[in-house]
């Protein structure tokens, strides 16, 4: 059986931490025309999450994200939205000042039209505290991430770092790394057994990359993982699996566990 939490956080009909493993599709496009083509183009392969990295989205701002995010809505009616406009210190696209990232995170969480944000716990308590603040007053979820492109910490240091996201009100504590070697993904799934015991009621999500760490986006559920990123149409990290095959070889080995 794989590890769940103990109670469920639900979403539009997901289950993060439930029995369910989840699959999310990221979309990652530079403007609204190609959101939507790929919003449809993800509708096809049923995830039961979606990702809008609105880091690659040319000219995004407080003043017309809501109204991105209105055209996306109006294509992705029941799936859970997670808002991403990632730091580029932690793999971002662009170049974008903390006083425009909090702008546009502040108008997005105000407008409903998403169900979580995703940011980046190396933005500091003074940042990320307003943010959750305003997010749980309307209803959204906050995801605390952590990533590393070049190498996977330590297992304190990995450790540490979720037990300050669910310290900072984090509702859901997001890590990705990369490996170096098989070694460095099974430390990243230790460390999620072991982060799974000690926080029995919040969901997670980790996962080692590249094409060392792509077991880790379907059997890292068995370890207490609670959602993976699968491909839709665009790759948003490597190592990042098709959809149906990750579905496949993760019900396959559900099965038998």
């Amino acid at each position: 059986m794989r590890p769940c939490v103990i109670a469920p956080l639900r979403l539009r009909g997901a289950e993060f931490g439930g029995p369910k493993p989840l699959f999310c599709v990221p979309l990652v496009a530079n403007d609204q025309e190609s959101l939507l083509t790929q919003a449809e183009a993800a509708q096809g392969v049923q995830p039961d999450v979606v990702e809008w990295r609105s880091d690659s989205f040319d000219g995004l701002s407080a003043a017309n994200v809501v109204e991105v995010a209105q055209a996306l809505r109006s294509v992705l009616a029941s799936e859970p939205i997670i808002f991403t406009l990632r730091s580029s210190m932690e793999g971002g696209a662009k170049e974008i000042s903390q006083e425009a990232r909090k702008a546009c995170i502040g108008a997005i969480v105000r407008s409903g039209l998403i169900d979580l944000v995703d940011v980046e716990l190396c933005n500091g308590a003074e940042f990320l505290e307003p943010i959750l603040t305003t997010a749980h007053e309307h209803g959204v979820r906050v995801i605390l991430s952590f990533h590393n492109f070049k190498s996977t910490p330590e297992k304190e240091t990995l450790a540490g770092k979720i037990s300050e996201m669910v310290s900072l009100g984090g509702d859901i504590a997001k890590i990705a790394c990369m490996p170096q070697n098989p070694g460095d993904v099974l430390r990243l799934l230790q460390v999620t057994w072991e982060a799974r015991e000690q926080f029995p009621a919040v969901p997670l999500c980790t996962m080692s990359m590249g094409a060392i760490g792509s077991l880790s986006r379907v059997a890292g559920f068995l370890y207490g993982s609670d959602m993976a990123f699968a491909v839709g149409k665009v790759v948003s990290a490597p190592g990042q699996i098709p959809l149906a095959d990750a579905r496949v070889i993760t019900e396959a080995l559900l099965r038998y566990a």
